[in-house]
């Protein structure tokens, strides 16, 4: 039997990444219960229910009320959250999962295997990363009171990782499932440290303490480990401006600031209230629609790839080479997954050979529709650039800038743009990168890709995986499947009497406190 500390070993390793952290500082402070966190976030959320949908902004706020099996730690490996234990069989084909005793939803029952089953079930349904992960998943059975039991058609070692993707398999109440479906929960109850209060649309979403929460007894540990809700409520609050982002958190009026601009930095360096957080977490992309219109065919997307000089479009996102990077990686560079794989078809910035390739597609100026929005700057900035580029080589381009909820209804209709603007962030396996799945907006529906991906989320060897994931990402260029502009650095801040902050990819407001 492969044991739960063989997997977070082996899942440890295959993150590789590292979190430089000021624990000891934090040693020193005594935490304090009490006060209400003013968060300034940068999006209104287009709904509350993460099984519905990839967008940050929903699980960096869901994350405080509800909870997954597994969750990340300080190193961005594996660990147990709502598991007890588990183990599998020699080849991982068969995961036996024991879930903790007493844990209490915010309605004040408790949580039961049958509990994990309904939402494993309608996750797997729900969204991009699940329905990959269920292609490979019989059904799920509870095999006593705390028990679940998860066969695969094919051995896995990252079944644990999955269910931690950027859309974790967050765990509902069975009824509450039942009532909806896969329609948006019309009651919002998790087992998490916060409980959802209330949400008045582009004014606030607010959550208050679970006085009966049901704590790990293990240390803190990252996103993981031993939770304490400090604050009495949490408000998220859409700005969707980020100069007034930065103007509210420098005035007091907020606590914490989400996503500013970085040339903010050395304002807020310079100010004594407040704490700039780094946060190298992000990349930039430009997803083709591949299921209709001029970009179902493979020439003009390549052009597009051999046309964008990725220099001049990352400056306008960061400001100053020091908050990007350009590089190939689908992953992260400076992890175990890091390769040059298709990086040749990477930032050709060849205007020429676009030119040529433009002519080979048969483009005769087709109008090309791309969707962005202001609320998130990194899209925009980075599609402004990427547009004029694209029209001096020939391309008809029409910049539609509209808030983040209409981008996300127009992305799922093909009739309705040619490119959208997004971004992706730090994933904890490739294989969850839903841009390389046919289900998510896109439709990035190659056989050779799909054969290559489940290939990937099967295979346990990571020299294997390794081999597989090269493949992957040349496919990636080498069809130009959709354009990778370059990683970024997020800049976050928190006023300096908010204490007991660990800095990670998402930020999170569980284990810090007021100090004022």
């Amino acid at each position: 039997m492969a044991t739960r500390k063989t997997l977070t070993i082996f899942l440890a390793t295959i993150t590789g990444l590292v979190l430089l952290m000021t624990s000891s500082a934090m040693a020193a402070e005594t935490p304090k219960f009490g006060g209400t966190l003013r968060v300034a976030t940068e999006a209104e959320p287009p709904l509350l229910d993460p099984h519905l949908t990839t967008t940050a902004i929903v699980l960096r706020l869901s994350m405080h009320w509800m909870e997954a099996p597994f969750n990340q730690g300080a190193k961005y490996e594996i660990i147990p959250e709502l598991v007890e234990s588990y183990k599998t069989n020699a080849d991982y084909s068969v995961w036996d999962i024991k879930f903790r005793q007493g844990v209490l939803f915010h309605n004040g029952r408790e949580m039961t295997a049958e509990d994990v089953v309904a939402s494993m079930n309608r996750w797997g349904k729900g969204i991009s990363y699940g329905k990959v992960m269920y292609r490979n998943v019989k059904p799920v059975e509870a095999l006593d009171r705390y028990t679940v039991r998860i066969t695969l058609n094919k051995s896995s070692a990252i079944l644990s990782a999955y269910m931690t993707q950027r859309t974790r398999c967050f765990i509902y109440p069975k009824e509450v499932i039942e009532e909806v479906g896969l329609k948006p929960v019309k009651q919002i109850i998790g087992t998490g440290p916060y409980q959802f209060v209330e949400h008045k649309p582009d004014r606030y979403v607010k959550v208050k303490r679970f006085e009966k929460y049901t704590a790990r007894t293990d240390p803190r540990n990252g996103y993981g480990g031993k939770k304490v809700a400090y604050y009495d409520e949490i408000l998220f609050i859409p700005v969707p401006e980020p100069v007034q982002r930065v103007n509210m958190l420098q005035g007091g009026e907020v606590d914490v600031a989400y996503a500013m601009q970085t040339d903010a930095y050395q304002r807020l360096e310079a100010d004594p209230n407040i704490d700039p957080i780094l946060t190298k977490s992000w990349y930039i992309i430009g997803v083709f629609n591949k299921k209709k219109g001029p970009f179902v065919n493979e020439k003009l997307r390549q052009a597009v790839q051999t046309a964008l000089d990725m220099d001049p479009i990352m400056m306008n996102v960061a400001g100053s080479k020091q908050f990007y990077d350009l590089n190939p990686n689908l992953h992260y560079k400076g992890t175990v997954w890091e390769t040059n794989a298709g990086a040749e078809y990477y930032n050709q910035a060849n205007p020429e050979k676009a030119k040529m390739l433009m002519k080979e597609a048969g483009y005769k100026g087709e109008k090309i529709r791309w969707l962005v929005t202001k609320r998130y700057h990194y899209m925009y900035n980075s599609a402004v650039v990427a547009a004029q580029q694209l029209r001096d080589v020939g391309f008809n381009i029409d910049l539609q800038v509209m808030d983040w909820a209409t981008v996300k209804q127009r992305r799922a209709k093909p009739d309705e743009y040619e490119i959208f603007t997004t971004g992706t962030g730090i994933q904890t396996d490739p294989s969850g990168q839903s841009m390389l799945t046919c289900g998510w907006p896109g439709w990035s529906c190659f056989k050779e890709l799909d054969d290559l991906m489940l290939k990937f989320i099967t295979q346990v060897n990571f020299k294997q995986r390794y081999a597989t994931w090269e493949k992957i990402q040349r496919f990636f260029y080498e069809h130009a499947v959709n354009i990778k502009f370059g990683d970024f650095y997020t800049l976050f801040g928190k006023r300096k009497y908010v204490k007991g902050y660990i800095s990670m990819a998402w930020p999170y407001w569980w284990n810090s406190w007021l100090d004022k």
